[in-house]
């Protein structure tokens, strides 16, 4: 008689996140370019107008981020996931009645993104890390694919649909989507393997061996795994060095593809090319990361992660150098490459990094600690390229810019102690 063997449920868990993530960073962040200049001409307002909503959406981000992992440590993933499902979907119909830049700023960049901050990455990543310990960067890369696939699909999608509806339609019918697609998922999230009777990556509880006499050499694989991560406190973690390089890099980071997601769209037809190509040209970069989210992802259970973000980083920075110059799609395809890689392979080695350095018991927290940092950035660039493309008519400086900031990522995560070192600084 045959036996199949049955999946571990994490990778449920992982696929569920996956399709959240893919259809919420899909219209949320990736598809924001698209809307953005039937919007602006509507309304007759300023790129840096404009572009102030996805700045307030940051901002937004980072003042929820501590929220948001507080609220994930205290109520579960699952629970918090709903709660910004429900509140996501309301913002995004809600858009459908906007008429004044006040209304756009406090609908898109205050009530959405609250939903979206307690709906995304930070509970996802926390869940995850409590579910995988040897194959953390291969499941955390997974998960990471869906957000790559969301751009894919929803910023072409956004395009067909503001073509052929209007940009009102377009909000209303994927606030929609949002209700009934993710609410039903996060109810298949289980917080933890403990609470089925499972183990992080599949040992069941029951099977473990005994312990050998000789406690320094145990038995037990998944308890010498465990014994790997060693969990800090919040204090602990802000008192270590890794936490500041890591979210001056995460920062960094922030800044040049905050810039790339909001102002790609307008610069690409700005170049002369139809909304239609520009749409599917940042639908194109986000299938370019995929490849670079699961290369990395892979790599990252193998090979020391602060060699891997550092290339990723010099990809992103080489990727955006390429576009400053871009005049042809041929050059467009090549930065699409290039910054895709770079991009896609730093998105699973963030968590997957945060874990193996901090642990998985105040992840929650240490995440969401680290999320104001980041989302100020966020907040800073798509302003600073829309001012000085109103001031100047192009976005030759701030490219240039953002084009330098993943290359300063790169040389923190260099200084990045190693985990011995890191766990001396308890």
């Amino acid at each position: 008689m045959m036996f199949k063997k049955k999946i571990f449920y994490g990778w449920w868990i992982v696929l569920a996140t996956n399709i959240i993530c893919m259809l919420g960073f899909g219209t949320w962040l990736y598809s924001f370019g698209v809307f953005f200049k039937p919007m602006m001409d509507e309304f007759g307002w300023t790129r840096a107008m404009t572009a102030g909503a996805a700045s307030l959406r940051s901002t937004q981000g980072g003042i929820a981020g501590p929220i948001v992992g507080w609220a994930v440590d205290k109520w579960g993933s699952r629970k918090v996931i709903i709660f910004g499902g429900i509140i996501s979907g309301s913002g995004f119909a809600l858009m459908a009645l906007v008429n004044s830049l006040l209304m756009f700023y406090l609908i898109y960049g205050l009530l959405l993104s609250i939903g979206m901050s307690f709906m995304l990455y930070l509970p996802a990543f926390t869940v995850i890390a409590k579910w995988f310990r040897r194959g953390l960067s291969r499941a955390m890369a997974v998960l990471a694919v869906g957000a790559g696939l969301g751009g894919l699909i929803f910023a072409p999608l956004s395009a067909f649909l503001i073509k052929f509806a209007g940009w009102r339609i377009a909000f209303l019918l994927i606030g929609i989507l949002v209700w009934i697609v993710v609410i039903p998922l996060a109810l298949l999230i289980k917080e933890k393997p403990e609470d089925i009777g499972l183990r992080p990556d599949g040992v069941s509880s029951d099977k473990e061996p005994a312990q050998k006499n000789d406690p320094e050499k145990p038995s037990n694989p998944i308890k010498t795994i465990e014994a790997s991560f060693h969990d800090f406190t919040l204090k602990q973690a802000l008192a270590s060095s890794t936490f500041w390089l890591l979210a001056g890099a995460f920062f960094c980071q922030s800044l040049a593809h905050s810039v790339v997601f909001v102002h790609g769209v307008p610069h690409l037809t700005d170049l002369g090319i139809s909304v239609e190509k520009a749409a599917f040209s940042i639908g194109l970069l986000t299938l370019v990361s995929v490849a670079g989210r699961l290369i990395f992802g892979y790599l990252g259970d193998f090979f020391d992660k602060r060699f891997l973000f550092s290339i990723s980083y010099a990809l992103m920075g080489t990727g955006i150098f390429v576009l400053l110059y871009a005049k042809t799609m041929p050059m467009v395809y090549l930065f699409i490459l290039i910054f895709g890689v770079g991009f896609g392979g730093n998105v699973p080695l963030m968590p997957a990094m945060q874990a193996e350095y901090f642990g998985r018991t105040a992840m929650g927290k240490i995440q969401g600690s680290m999320t104001p940092l980041i989302m100020f950035a966020g907040t800073v660039g798509p302003i600073m390229a829309g001012y000085f493309f109103d001031k100047q008519g192009s976005y030759f400086i701030s490219f240039l810019i953002i084009s330098i900031a993943p290359f300063v990522a790169a040389i923190m995560v260099f200084f990045i102690p190693s985990l011995k070192k890191h766990r001396q600084e308890r």
